[in-house]
């Protein structure tokens, strides 16, 4: 077999997103269900690839075909979709009727595959014309079935709020690019037909380079967001709590403790949210959000910042997730995770305004200032 550009593009796609699978299953900080979802459809993605591409070299009615990958994928993909989002569905058990597709289908092959009895054969009345047009109908109704269960997840995937942004991001460009391709599969033969354009070649070389990309993203979103789940379970200890570190002299512009205590009661109450209620760790807080929960408009909110306790929103609440940030470092639990996961569960959105927020307040980077710590 003479192997193309397009084979060993496949063939690299397949190995890196094998190499991520063994790591999801072999990691103990990867090893969750949600993962294991994850997991299963990239295998499903793969063998499904390596039949359709390497049809050749792959024997027919094999070992390999005797789970229908093509259903696995879509429904492994929507519970992954759903646990990621810890959506309800995830755990209700109707959900699992939409793996019938799958169950059926590999059915099919199993009796092929060990009684010699071909379902299809059976089902067309043995006349070649009708097996052709029920293999059409099957291409045709993995298409549809999966178009609706991939476009099912990327719409619950942008209207949840319950993932961090780059992880809500992530999951919307896998789910976004696997429902362009399903739909541009099902107009294949138009495209071919009126463009004379090979579509499907480039079709397959596309998905060789997206399984590329989701193992080089993969593994660092899968670690950050694995690092941000064990932070949030981590609570900070009472050595912490009562360390002698004065972090408000930290606060940018704010070192008079009594800034924080004036007469003004939105004043008040604005520091109220923010160092009780701790509002500073959503990274989606917004000077709006604050506005309406304390009963005043975005411009009175600003004054009072600015005369009450000289600064501005973003410093205000930033000053807070930098505090935050400096709490963990001093916290030896926190040891072991990287700084960027740190920064996101301390309320930054971005790991460009962490670094720039932190180095406003403290005058070093969030990586010498916690070198710093440890060398004391």
């Amino acid at each position: 077999m003479d192997l193309t550009f397009l084979d060993i593009l496949i063939a690299l796609g397949l190995a890196l997103s094998f190499f991520l699978v063994v790591l999801i299953f072999i990691s103990k900080s990867f090893r969750r269900d949600v993962n294991n979802y994850f997991a299963i459809a990239i295998i499903a993605l793969n063998f499904f690839l390596i039949i359709t591409q390497f049809e050749d070299v792959v024997p027919a009615n094999g070992v390999l075909e005797l789970i229908s990958w093509e259903f696995l994928f879509p429904f492994a993909f929507l519970m992954f979709s759903l646990k990621a989002i810890r959506h309800p569905l995830s755990s209700n058990k109707k959900i699992w009727f939409l793996g019938l597709p799958f169950i059926l289908f590999s059915s099919f092959q199993i009796i092929d595959f060990f009684f010699n009895f071909d379902m299809y054969d059976w089902l067309s009345g043995y006349n070649q014309d009708s097996l052709l047009y029920l293999i059409e109908v099957k291409v045709m109704f993995f298409l549809c079935f999966s178009t609706v269960i991939i476009g099912f997840s990327y719409f619950k995937i942008r209207n949840t709020n319950t993932l961090y942004r780059k992880e809500k991001k992530w999951l919307k460009l896998n789910s976004l690019f696997l429902l362009s391709f399903l739909l541009v599969w099902i107009f294949s033969e138009v495209i071919d037909s009126v463009f004379d354009f090979p579509i499907w070649e480039y079709l397959l070389a596309i998905l060789g380079i997206f399984l590329i990309l989701i193992t080089y993203f993969g593994v660092h979103h899968l670690n950050v967001s694995e690092q941000r789940q064990q932070i949030s379970k981590l609570t900070i200890s009472n050595d912490t709590e009562n360390n002698t570190i004065n972090t408000t002299q930290l606060k940018p512009q704010q070192e008079d403790t009594s800034l924080f205590h004036k007469i003004n009661k939105k004043t008040d109450t604005l520091i109220s949210l923010m160092e009780k209620e701790k509002y500073y760790l959503d990274s989606n807080i917004t000077r709006s959000i604050v506005a309406k929960e304390l009963g005043i408009s975005d411009g009175y909110l600003s004054e009072i910042l600015k005369t009450d306790l000289n600064t501005n929103f973003n410093d205000f609440v930033n000053g807070y997730r930098v505090n935050q940030t400096i709490k963990m470092f001093h916290d030896k639990s926190f040891d072991i995770f990287t700084l960027e996961a740190i920064g996101y569960e301390a309320g930054f959105k971005s790991k460009s305004v962490f670094y720039k927020s932190f180095r406003k307040v403290t005058k070093k980077s969030p990586g010498v200032y916690r070198k710093l710590l440890k060398t004391s």
